[in-house]
């Protein structure tokens, strides 16, 4: 896809050290290292090596701004797709859509420029719960005076767990971007999730009708918990019920029992959020629960 120097503006910003995600309330800003790798970093084992491919009939939607020379995404949810990347469909073929249940997508974009580049991944390995992408640039056209822009579009297999992103170049310089949504505040680990994040919860929860619903959970650090819930009205109504919750792939939420309509994000160690169906912030201030 050719540009006339027409430069494109991202719904989600990386500006210097600083990323934004689409809805600034749902997130502080979380901090975008660059870090210089070591080379015990760079060496993985072969059963750390995850499966990628790189994806074709995608295209940065045209209200996208690229503030730096090289710019770097993670896209693990269909929400972030669409607010991301187009898809270009052609009467021969049909781009597909990945499946965010197993896979995720990394894209590494270059400012439109004069000369294409090739973006090319060679290895994709996990270390210590991040995922290590070692790239390169490699120059595929000569300047043709119109702005190109060189963009990768990469699908790869999912971890059960991803804290970080690590997109290294050839000179072991590395761009950390936090996965998913995570922030300064979310868990450093799964140690650490267990043992600051877990305990008793308690707030008031709206509900349908006008109705409100004092909510107690207990979060256990053997993934089993209770919740207790008692209507303010209707008669008091209580209900209880206990299970398994299970913390999401980039360990900023849970859900309880896989149930959709019961996922809560850690604003930190003694807050959490309830959340939409979707994973999504709800337009209220009024869904946290507190230790």
């Amino acid at each position: 896809m050719k540009h006339t120097g027409i430069l494109l503006l991202f719904p989600f910003l990386i500006s210097g050290c600083l990323y934004l995600t689409q809805d600034r309330r749902f997130l502080k800003t979380t901090t975008i290292k660059e870090v210089e790798v070591t080379e015990s970093e760079l060496r993985y084992e072969q059963k750390d090596s995850l499966k990628f491919k790189k994806c074709t009939g995608f295209f940065l939607k045209t209200s996208v701004t690229l503030p730096n020379d090289i710019n770097f995404f993670t896209i693990s949810s269909i929400n972030k797709f669409k607010n991301l990347l187009g898809i270009a469909k052609t009467i021969s073929s049909t781009v597909v859509t990945p499946n965010f249940n197993e896979s995720i997508l990394l894209i590494i974009a270059e400012k439109p420029l004069v000369n294409l580049h090739d973006i090319i991944i060679n290895q994709v390995y996990m270390k210590d719960n991040n995922i290590y992408i070692e790239y390169e640039i490699k120059e595929q056209g000569s300047d043709n005076g119109y702005f190109v822009q060189s963009l990768g579009v990469f699908e790869i297999e999912k971890p059960s767990v991803v804290l970080n992103v690590y997109f290294i170049n050839k000179d072991n310089k590395a761009f950390v971007v936090p996965f998913g949504n995570r922030y300064n505040k979310s868990p450093v680990d799964i140690p650490d999730m267990l043992e600051h994040y877990t305990g008793i919860y308690k707030g008031i929860l709206p509900a349908a009708n006008n109705n409100k619903i004092f909510t107690e959970l207990s979060l256990k650090p053997d993934y089993s918990y209770t919740l207790k819930q008692k209507y303010l009205v209707d008669n008091g109504r209580v209900f209880e019920s206990s299970g398994k919750w299970y913390p999401s792939v980039d360990i900023s939420s849970f859900v309880l029992n896989k149930n959709k309509d019961l996922i809560f994000y850690f604003i930190n160690k003694s807050s959490i959020e309830k959340l939409g169906t979707n994973g999504e912030r709800l337009e209220s201030n009024d869904y946290i629960l507190k230790k």
